[in-house]
């Protein structure tokens, strides 16, 4: 019974690392969003430049610079504001996902399932037309952010966490 207690625990470790991960890439996206919205689009084309030129010119094969740069130059304003919007609802719908959960609700957790599968799949999409190794570890974590919410799921309704009424954040 001591290790079936002890793998319960370690899966709810899991569990609230994984939503506070997430939590913290969604009050990043919002931020980000409306960093995008507030910018004005010469002036981040100008900042993006003055971040990436002196890199450059110390390595002029440097990955993540280029990439960046190659970004900036061809990213037009109804682009910044479609990428604001999408950063703003992306990371705001997770932010409500991730505290539904956080409290426990019965309710939202398959809702979760197909919100987080949803971004799975737009960001497996984009992992096929960008082949970005940060999407790929996203994808990972989301994946595995799915699997520890089910198992949530699964002993919550079991009744193996009977504490999710007195969770001390909920």
């Amino acid at each position: 019974m001591k290790n079936q207690s002890h793998a319960l625990n370690k899966i709810d470790i899991s569990f609230y690392v994984g939503l506070a991960l997430k939590a913290v890439n969604a009050f990043i996206e919002v931020v980000g969003g409306l960093f995008m919205i507030a910018i004005n689009h010469e002036w981040l084309n100008h900042f993006v430049k003055l971040l990436t030129i002196p890199e450059l010119r110390e390595n002029p094969n440097d990955i993540i610079m280029n990439y960046l740069l190659g970004l900036s130059q061809n990213l037009s304003i109804s682009a910044q504001h479609t990428v604001a919007l999408y950063m703003l609802f992306h990371g705001t719908t997770k932010m409500v996902v991730i505290v539904l959960l956080w409290k426990k609700k019965l309710w939202a957790y398959y809702p979760a399932v197909f919100i987080f599968g949803g971004f799975v799949l737009y960001e497996i999409y984009s992992y096929i037309h960008n082949d970005s190794v940060i999407v790929l570890l996203l994808i990972i974590l989301d994946m595995a952010i799915i699997a520890l919410i089910l198992i949530e799921r699964k002993q919550l309704s079991d009744g193996h966490l009977s504490r999710a009424e007195s969770h001390p954040y909920g």
